[in-house]
Order: structure tokens, then C-alpha cells, then sequence
């Protein structure tokens, strides 16, 4: 009901209730969240590729595994001549290289083009 969801977005969002995961250090900001972290995650249900050994936990990425590697789906650049594997690929790509999108460090004067290597520079700098 809307009275749920609202109380739900209120403890989630106002009063900081997470709800963590009993296997690793994750924390969800809703009950939904952490059901889909534990099957993901944790979860024993294993989706196997019919055309090869690839096994993924959720459909969504044996799909994604599928069109990749055996269907050749791709995603081509129409401002350049990148082509990208996903749609997410893409869009970072887009963001990176013609938006000029960067991401700041919080901790220090670096910028980074992409959220990878602004991980990548805290695990090593700070």
C-alpha cells in the first residue's frame, strides 16, 4: 500500500535503518533490496548456459553472458567509432569521453573518469 512504501522510504531514507546481510558486509536500505542481494549473492540458484559452461546466479546476466558471447549483440558509439558490449559500457563511455562526466575524490584533489578508477585510486591513496 502507499502507507507502506511510505514508512518504508522514511526509515530507509530519514532514520537510516539498513538492514544487513548475515553472510558478508553488505547493507540494504530495504527489505526487498537484501532478499535480491541474498539471492544474487549468496543464493544457490544457478542458471547454466546452453551453449557453453558459463553458469550465472540471476537470469538477467546469463542473458546478458548469451548475447555477448554468442549472439554478438553490441552497442556502437554513434558520436565515435567505440563499440561497447553492453548498454551500461556505453552509456559510461558516452559520459567519459564526449560529456566530459568526472568523478571527484573526496578525500583529495583527484578526478577520475570513471568510477572504477576513482576506486581504484582510494584503495591506493587513502
Amino acid at each position: 500500500s502507499t502507507n507502506e512504501r511510505l514508512k518504508t522510504h522514511k526509515q530507509s531514507f530519514h532514520d537510516g535503518i539498513r538492514y544487513p546481510c548475515d553472510e558478508c558486509d553488505y547493507l540494504a536500505t530495504q527489505p526487498g533490496n537484501l532478499k535480491s542481494h541474498k539471492e544474487f549473492r549468496h543464493g544457490n540458484i544457478r542458471h547454466s548456459c546452453d551453449e557453453c559452461n558459463f553458469v550465472a546466479n540471476h537470469r538477467s546476466t546469463l542473458t546478458k553472458h548469451k548475447q555477448r558471447k554468442h549472439e554478438g549483440v553490441r552497442f556502437p558509439c554513434d558520436q565515435c567509432d567505440h563499440v561497447a558490449l553492453d548498454s551500461t559500457n556505453l552509456r559510461r563511455h558516452v559520459q567519459s569521453k564526449h560529456e566530459g562526466v568526472r568523478f571527484p575524490c573526496d578525500q583529495c584533489d583527484h578526478v577520475s573518469k570513471d568510477t572504477t578508477n576513482l576506486r581504484r585510486h582510494k584503495r591506493k591513496k587513502h
